[in-house]
């Protein structure tokens, strides 16, 4: 199941567009990178994909869930959630940051991602998704997560809209 999440998070982000990939600005000549802008057409893509999904019956994807109040879980919203509602039948937490995240940010995925990986939350895998082509930028990403020494772990790279994470 978890290769069958793997392949729908590649081919969803191969459908993301420039403008979501990074947002024009008034203003601005460049555009900038926008995680919520990014992850909002990433779950529309994915929940279109997921439609039908045989694979994945029973399993829902939800997007920053708020865990406050939870009574096993800290306080924290991952971006994406592969689960059963309700219970713990966790099975794909993603995390997802621009290339040109600061390390504190970084820092804070790492965290999260160990969180739901370990006991008692008990997600099987857990994925780092970085998009936005840099790839001296991508390189401190793959630093901290070899650092990190996560199991059952991930780290994906979407380089450029119109292509597939890897």
């Amino acid at each position: 199941m978890i290769e069958r999440v793997l392949k729908l998070l590649s081919d969803a982000t191969a459908r993301i567009s420039l403008h979501y990939f990074q947002l024009p600005v008034a203003g601005k000549e460049d555009p900038v990178y926008r995680e919520r802008v990014y992850c909002y057409e990433l779950y529309h893509q994915l929940r279109t994909s997921l439609e039908g999904e045989r694979a994945l019956a029973g399993y829902m994807l939800s997007g920053e869930i708020d865990k406050g109040g939870h009574p096993i879980i800290r306080r924290c919203a991952p971006d994406f959630v592969f689960h059963v509602p309700g219970g713990m039948d966790n099975l794909v937490v993603v995390e997802v940051k621009p290339v040109n995240a600061s390390p504190e940010g970084i820092q804070k995925d790492v965290k999260t991602l160990r969180d739901f990986i370990s006991e008692p939350i008990g997600y099987k895998f857990a994925v780092e998704l970085v998009y936005g082509d840099d790839e001296a930028m991508f390189r401190r990403f793959q630093t901290v997560f070899e650092e990190a020494r996560l199991e059952h772990f991930q780290l994906l790279w979407h380089r450029e809209p119109g292509c597939t994470c890897k």
